[in-house]
């Protein structure tokens, strides 16, 4: 999308919602372009999700992702344990996790303007009910959604994705490294012309928080808030995720995998 149409949407403060996107490639620092936008945004105007990454805390090894809210709550989102769920990459997905934790955010509600969704990604659209939830919720005339898009991989495009870029009430603005900067400040005018009645309705009081401005994205370990925790930690380590099996289960296993 070129600059053209960003001006138009972003002129385009008359609207009840706009849906705005941001895309590219890995690393290019879309998840760190999304946090940081929504940190300097009313927080009680907004709701939504990020990816970070997991680790063992005992070896400091990368061992999958997880959600994080705006609201300070946490849960699993994949994990490299086979047999967890269904795989992505090296990754099996927690279907069941992510859809409890994520879909309560995909509701239109009552004094939310904004939903923000990090990211729509292949490993998200595993889920049915995650598309059905966000495609209702970019319909939704009571509120907009911001977040990020993956690029297409080896020219092979997402055809969720590409129905997302394709709507008339959504913006998708490309990312990379050298127009990090313009493109940061192109995606907070259009936030701010979508909350801001709440913004102004709320003063000075509103409880905006301020980011300090990076050269280079950091990790996306280094952008976890002090959440409230979903699972115990200790539980999802290399072994992964999945909950214990039931001691007839695991001996019915054994016992075919010795025929």
């Amino acid at each position: 999308m070129g600059d053209d149409k960003v001006a138009e949407v972003t002129d385009q403060a008359s609207l009840s919602a706009i849906n705005v996107f941001v895309t590219g490639q890995p690393g290019v620092g879309k998840s760190w372009l999304v946090l940081n936008a929504a940190k300097k945004l009313p927080q009680d105007v907004i709701a939504g999700f990020y990816t970070v990454e997991a680790r063992n805390p005992k070896t400091g090894e990368k061992i999958g992702f997880d959600i994080e809210t705006f609201s300070g709550e946490r849960a699993p989102l994949s994990r490299m344990r086979k047999g967890c769920g269904p795989k992505v990459g090296k990754y099996y997905f927690a279907l069941e996790d992510f859809e409890r934790v994520v879909l309560p955010l995909l509701q239109p509600t009552k004094g939310i303007k904004l939903h923000i969704v990090d990211e729509v990604g292949r490993m998200e659209l595993q889920s049915t009910k995650f598309k059905e939830a966000l495609m209702n919720l970019l319909a939704s005339p009571q509120t907009a959604v911001f977040g990020s898009l993956p690029a297409p991989r080896y020219g092979h495009d997402l055809p969720f994705v590409e129905d997302i870029k394709q709507r008339a009430d959504t913006a998708t603005l490309t990312l990379t490294k050298s127009n990090r900067d313009t493109t940061a400040q192109k995606v907070e005018s259009i936030l701010m012309n979508i909350v801001g009645s709440a913004a102004k309705q709320q003063g000075n009081d509103a409880p905006v928080v301020q980011v300090k401005q990076q050269p280079e994205p950091p990790a996306v370990s280094e952008l976890s808030t002090g959440s409230t925790l979903l699972f115990d930690p200790t539980e999802f380590l290399n072994i992964g995720y999945c909950p214990p099996e039931e001691p007839e289960l695991k001996r019915m296993r054994y016992s075919q995998s010795l025929d």
